[in-house]
């Protein structure tokens, strides 16, 4: 966004590169994907490589955490008129960083359903963070430019999940697994705590 706000010829309008709504959902989407992304990746590894799963009982572990995001879905757009966006937002990161923090601290014989119910916290703070900054986004961009400020959006989520997959993978590569899990959810939690902490500058409606 910095060199969009001083280029000569910017891809990105100067009125999306100088919003500090536009910059704040897109740190708040790097970070949703950092997290909502890293922490499959990390566990998958862990629970197949480190605990002996099978592939389908790595997936069923995984259930809990994506049911729990498609039950609450439906029903954000009244949550959202109830509380607010940016609230809603703020709280969802909080939860999310709850979550990982929860995963990433387990000791490393934890049981399986307790991480599962730990990544729960992930599953259900994706609904309560995504829709409603994409509203706020949206509802603060010229609408003529929604189409590119929804570009620059998706390109921080994009971003988000693959750095989160290139640094969590070089961290589990190391001599202990469990070790690398420890530093990739913490850091995923730092983010989402960052993230939170940058979302009480969006607008309130």
């Amino acid at each position: 966004m910095i060199t969009q706000r001083r280029g000569r010829h910017p891809m990105v309008p100067r009125v999306l590169a100088t919003s500090r709504t536009m910059a704040v959902s897109a740190g708040i989407g790097f970070a949703f994907m950092v997290g909502f992304y890293g922490l499959p990746f990390v566990m998958s590894l862990y629970l197949q490589q480190n605990r002996g799963f099978s592939s389908l009982a790595t997936g069923i572990a995984f259930l809990p955490m994506m049911a729990i995001g498609a039950l609450v879905t439906p029903f954000i757009a009244k949550i959202i008129g109830r509380y607010g966006a940016r609230r809603l937002a703020t709280t969802g990161l909080l939860i999310m960083a709850a979550g990982l923090a929860a995963v990433a601290l387990a000791p490393e014989q934890t049981p399986v359903w307790v991480l599962a119910v730990a990544m729960m916290l992930v599953g259900f703070s994706a609904p309560l963070i995504m829709p409603p900054t994409t509203a706020i986004l949206l509802d603060h961009v010229p609408e003529q430019l929604s189409g590119t400020a929804s570009g620059v959006f998706n390109t921080s989520r994009q971003t988000g999940g693959a750095l989160a997959v290139a640094v969590f993978g070089a961290l589990l590569a190391g001599p202990e697994p469990h070790e690398g899990v420890l530093v990739s959810l913490s850091l995923a939690a730092v983010v989402a705590l960052a993230a939170a902490a940058a979302s009480r500058l969006m607008p309130r409606t």
